[in-house]
Order: C-alpha cells, then structure tokens, then sequence
C-alpha cells in the first residue's frame, strides 16, 4: 500500500473515530459490493477499473477514482470556459 492510500485511510478513520484497518476493512467491503451489482453502468465502470476482471487493491481503485474525478473536474471547468466566451 502506497504512503498516499495510508494517509488517506488514516485520514478517514480519524475523522470518523475508528480504526484505520476498520476504514480498510470497509472499503474492500464496497468495492466488493460495488463490482458484484448487475448495474451495466457500474459493470462498465469496473471493467475500467479492473480490465482483467479481478478485485483491485486500495490503491489501484483510489488512483482510478481520483484520475476520474479530475477530468470531471476539468470538463467542469472547461464548460464554465465556454460560457464565459463573449461572442462579437
């Protein structure tokens, strides 16, 4: 596990007054569940996640997450960009 996904855990677990193994435990627990929806939507979703179709470690699903989160955010910003273009 990376320096980064156990600053985030640890993060976590003291913002919620639990155990870092606690948050772990917890998070594999989701992705488990998340990766066994019958949703096309989150099947797609996984099948980027995890091409070969095993269960990720807490790294590679936190790096996918927050890759995804920023070219959300950089398609925000490149809307509001857009809007903000004065047409002559």
């Amino acid at each position: 596990m990376t320096e980064s996904t156990k600053r985030i855990i640890e993060i976590i677990a003291a913002e919620n007054g639990i155990s870092p193994e606690e948050v772990e435990h917890e998070m594999m627990e989701a992705i488990r569940a998340g990766m066994a929806s019958p949703d096309p939507h989150a099947q797609a979703l996984w099948k980027q996640i995890c091409p070969d179709g095993k269960e990720p470690d807490l790294d590679t699903f936190l790096s996918f997450m927050a890759n995804r989160v920023d070219v959300m955010m950089d398609e925000q910003n490149t809307k509001k960009k857009g809007k903000n273009t004065i047409v002559s």
